[in-house]
C-alpha cells in the first residue's frame, strides 16, 4: 500500500490514508473544522476552485494531523502538483500567443498582396488608356494546344500522366512509459489532453500537422514518430517542452 503512495498526489495520499483507516469524511470535517466542500475540494485536487495557496496548505496539515497523516508531505506533494499545474498553464498561453502572432504575420501578408494586386490592375489600367500605346498585333497566330503525350512503360505499353491527388502524410505517435509520468498532448494545434502513465503502458496518436508535448518526466518515457525514435531533451524528474515534427 505504500509503493502505491508514493506515486499519489497531495489529494490522493489523503483521501487514501483516510480510506485504510475507515474515517468518514463528514468526521475529518468535524475535527478539523474546515468546510466539508473544501475537503472535497483536496481529494480531488480542483486547482481552480480551491482557495488561495496559503489557506490550502493549512486545510491540508489540519486533514493529515485528522487522519494520522504526514502533514509536511501532504503539503510537498502539492507543492510539487502546483508547480506542474503552473507550467501547464504557461505553455498553453505561449501556445495561444504563438497563434496569434500566426494570425497577424496572415493578416498582414494578404494586405500586401492585396495592395500588390491593386498597383498591378491600376499600373495596367493608365498603361492601356495612354495615347499611343501600341495594341497588340492581330496576326499573333493562334497557340497550338499541346496534347499530352503517353510516357511508355519499360513494357512497352503507355499510362496517361499521373493525376491521383497526393493524400496528405498521417503523422503516428506512440509513447511508451519507462517509468510513472505524465503528458499533456495539443495535436494539429487543437484541444489538449493530459495522460497518466505507469511504467509499460503504451499509447498510439495520429495528427496530420504535428503535436505540442509537454512531458512531466523527461527520463520517463521514449516517443516514436512515424516508427523513427525521437530524442527527448532533458533528464528524468524533469519538465520538457517539444514540438513535432
Amino acid at each position: 500500500m505504500n509503493n502505491d503512495r508514493e506515486s499519489l498526489s497531495f489529494g490522493r495520499y489523503l483521501q487514501a490514508i483516510r480510506l485504510e483507516k475507515k474515517i468518514s469524511l463528514e468526521q475529518v470535517a468535524e475535527k478539523t473544522r474546515v468546510g466539508l466542500g473544501n475537503l472535497l475540494l483536496v481529494e480531488q485536487e480542483d486547482h481552480e476552485q480551491l482557495p488561495a495557496e496559503v489557506f490550502v496548505k493549512g486545510f491540508l496539515r489540519s486533514y493529515a494531523a485528522a487522519i494520522g497523516a504526514d502533514g509536511d508531505e501532504a503539503v510537498r506533494r502539492y507543492e510539487s502538483r502546483l508547480d506542474v499545474v503552473q507550467k501547464i498553464a504557461e505553455s498553453e498561453a505561449s501556445v495561444g500567443k504563438s497563434e496569434t502572432r500566426l494570425w497577424w504575420k496572415l493578416i498582414i501578408s494578404l494586405g500586401l498582396l492585396l495592395c500588390i494586386i491593386a498597383v498591378s490592375i491600376m499600373i495596367i489600367s493608365i498603361f492601356r488608356h495612354t495615347p499611343g500605346a501600341k495594341e497588340p498585333s492581330q496576326s499573333t497566330p493562334p497557340a497550338v494546344e499541346e496534347k499530352p503525350v503517353a510516357t511508355e512503360s519499360r513494357q512497352g505499353g503507355s499510362f496517361p500522366p499521373d493525376s491521383a491527388k497526393k493524400v496528405p502524410e498521417r503523422l503516428s505517435l506512440q509513447i511508451t512509459a519507462l517509468e510513472n509520468t505524465w503528458v499533456k498532448v495539443i495535436i494539429d494545434e487543437k484541444e489538449s489532453t493530459e495522460y497518466h502513465l505507469s511504467s509499460g503502458d503504451d499509447i498510439e496518436l495520429e495528427a496530420t500537422t504535428g503535436y505540442n508535448l509537454l512531458i512531466g518526466n523527461a527520463g520517463g518515457i521514449k516517443i516514436t514518430l512515424n516508427d523513427t525514435p525521437v530524442p527527448i531533451p532533458g533528464e528524468s524528474g524533469q519538465v520538457v517542452t517539444m514540438h513535432l515534427p
